[in-house]
């Protein structure tokens, strides 16, 4: 389970540019590439904080 939670960091390097990108406006979509990188790393540092700890 632990390697999968790591895969997701590769995952979204990957993820969350390309579906950034197909904004017609670029400003726009660097904007969503942005929130979306902050947005995962929140999520990311909850799991880390509260679901790893309890995987053992």
């Amino acid at each position: 389970m632990t390697k999968l939670i790591l895969l997701t960091v590769c995952l979204a390097l990957v993820i969350i540019p390309l579906r950034a990108s197909r904004d017609p406006r670029p400003v726009r979509g660097l904007k969503r590439a942005i929130w979306g990188v902050v947005a995962f790393n929140v999520f990311y540092v909850v799991l880390l904080r509260v679901i790893v700890p309890r995987l053992g």
